[in-house]
Order: structure tokens, then C-alpha cells, then sequence
């Protein structure tokens, strides 16, 4: 990752003798390289030893909450500052933060910040010698390094594809010759009975077509790095199980995969537009649920990653 530090004055061209003028604004080198495309920042500061954000929306104009931060432009950075307390104005410290980033689950701001600002021993030091969160961002910069360690890259943006369409329609045990190769497989559900796994119907609506067709799920893997999912189509009787890659539509962002969902056809299958099957028993359905909510979390994790992958690419030289 390459950073830029500067002056919030020469910044914003403000005149030297302004009270903000030394305030120091880190940002990512490709995104000041490329304005517009993120130019976006949050507003920190030091007060008693605690770290504070500027969250517009709170009666202080500031919270120790970092789930709050607010987001602000280069042109409404000025206005942000207003809100913090004169005596600390001495120990803002300013973040390009994506605004990408910002849309995902508020609990991740602090993580995301200290993934993207990991290898800056500078922000590491202000950001760790602080009483509130002093060691999460430890923890979090151990898992950032860990993770980069690691260093597989995959694409999980892409576009989608569909050919053209034809279509088709209990709880049935799956052979666990169709998963047991599979490194660390979740089911969606296993029989109370025997553990075994269970293939659940699902009920898969095209919104492009308008047509209604019915698929099985299995559950879950990673692998390198890449969440798949364990599925079957129903338009033929001898069908086999098969994996699909979890991806994000970069025209709409909504999570997919795609398959052979027609008989003669390829397709995208948005996970917004499945339903599990009434056919289910109801007694079941609790930890279905649960289960398959871990896997949308795990989803959205990954887009987390993949957000921030994408960001260091950006900033590399």
C-alpha cells in the first residue's frame, strides 16, 4: 500500500495563518491520483487518551462509537472539524476512507481502517496508543499481516452471463461420495436422526424472465480463498451435484453464482431471489435459517475482502 501525508491546508488551499492549516490528512496514493473515484474521508481524534470520531448525527458531533463514523468529502472536511472539541483540535488526524467500504456493515470501520492503513507504521502508532481501542486495532493489523501472508487473489467481481431460456419441478439424503472430498464442507442441514446430509429444495425466481424454477442446496466450502456453494438443477432426472463460485454482479452488486439453471441454458442465480421450499418441514427450518444466515454472513465477508484487495491494487505502484 503507498500513502500520501499532507497538510489539510495545502490540501484545501487554505491561507497559512488558518487554525486547520498543519491538521494531517493520510490518504491512499491511488485515490489522490485519481480524484472522484473515493475521495472521501473520516475525522478522528484524541481526547483523555480515547480515540473519537466525528458522527454527524450525534448531539456532540462526535462519538467514541467508530460504527458511527461519519463520511465526509474534501469539500465538507472543514465542516466536519467544527465538530470537534477545540482542545483536541491539536490531535485530529484525517482518512481517506472508500466510500465502498463505508456501505458495509458499520461493526467493519475500524477493521477496514486498519486494513487499509496496516503498513503505516505512523496511523498503527496513533491508532494503537489509545485506551478504547487500542487493542482491537492490534488484533486487527495481526489478522490484516496474516491475511496478506497468505496472498491468494481471486476476482470476486464480475459480470454476469445468461444464454437462453427453457425450464422445469422432499427431503432427500445426500451421498457423501458427492461431498466428503470437499475441504471443511458446511451443510445447510443435517438429518437429526443419522447426521446425514440433506439436499434442500429451493425455489429460484429469474426476475429477467419471469420464470420460476426449482433447485437443490447442499451448503458450503472455501476454497483458496473462494466461497462456493454445493448445488443441482431439476430439469433432469439424472442430475449431479455441483460447485458454483459466490461472486458479486458489478452492474446491480448483488451476490450471485451462475449455472446450468435451464435445461439448455446458462444463468446467473441471485441468492436475494431464493426461497426455501414449502415442502420443508418447519421443525427444520430454525437451524436451516441459522445455517444458511453463517453463509450470507460469509458472503458478505468476502466482499469485505474483496473491497479491499481492490483498493490495494488500486494503491500499488
Amino acid at each position: 500500500m503507498l500513502y500520501r501525508k499532507n497538510k489539510l491546508g495545502e490540501e484545501l488551499e487554505l491561507p497559512i495563518f488558518n487554525h486547520y492549516y498543519n491538521i494531517s490528512i493520510t490518504a491512499l496514493e491511488f485515490y489522490l491520483k485519481n480524484p472522484g473515484q473515493s475521495d472521501t474521508y473520516i475525522i478522528t481524534f484524541k481526547q483523555d487518551n480515547n480515540l473519537f470520531i466525528v458522527d454527524m448525527t450525534h448531539d456532540l458531533g462526535h462519538t467514541s462509537h467508530f460504527d458511527a463514523a461519519s463520511l465526509f468529502t474534501k469539500d465538507k472536511l472543514l465542516s466536519g472539524i467544527a465538530a470537534v472539541p477545540l482542545a483536541a483540535v491539536y490531535s485530529i488526524q484525517i482518512f481517506a476512507f472508500p466510500k465502498e467500504l463505508h456501505s458495509l456493515a458499520p461493526s467493519q470501520y475500524l477493521k477496514n481502517l486498519v486494513a487499509l492503513y496496516f503498513k503505516d507504521p505512523e496511523t498503527m502508532r496513533y491508532l494503537k496508543t489509545t485506551k478504547n481501542i487500542g487493542d482491537q486495532v492490534t488484533r486487527y493489523q495481526l489478522e490484516s499481516e496474516k491475511l496478506e501472508r497468505q496472498g491468494k487473489v481471486f476476482e470476486f467481481f464480475k459480470y454476469t452471463s445468461r444464454g437462453k431460456v427453457k425450464e422445469e419441478n422432499n427431503l432427500s439424503e445426500v451421498s457423501s461420495k458427492d461431498y466428503d472430498f470437499l475441504p471443511d464442507f458446511h451443510p445447510f442441514l443435517s438429518s437429526p436422526r443419522n447426521h446425514q446430509v440433506l439436499s434442500i429444495p429451493v425455489t429460484y425466481f429469474d426476475d429477467k424472465t419471469g420464470q420460476t424454477v426449482k433447485i437443490d442446496i447442499m451448503g458450503w466450502y472455501i476454497k483458496d480463498q473462494q466461497l462456493k456453494i454445493r448445488w443441482k438443477p431439476k430439469y433432469m432426472r439424472k442430475r449431479r451435484w455441483r460447485s458454483s463460485r459466490i461472486s458479486v454482479d458489478i452492474v446491480t452488486n448483488n451476490y450471485f453464482f451462475q449455472g446450468q439453471v435451464y435445461r439448455d441454458s446458462s444463468a446467473p442465480i441471485f441468492l436475494d431471489n431464493l426461497s426455501f421450499d414449502s415442502k420443508i418441514p418447519k421443525s427444520f427450518l430454525p437451524h436451516l435459517q441459522k445455517q444458511y444466515q453463517i453463509f450470507l454472513s460469509l458472503v458478505e465477508e468476502q466482499k469485505r475482502l474483496a473491497l479491499l484487495r481492490k483498493v490495494q491494487l488500486n494503491n500499488k505502484d
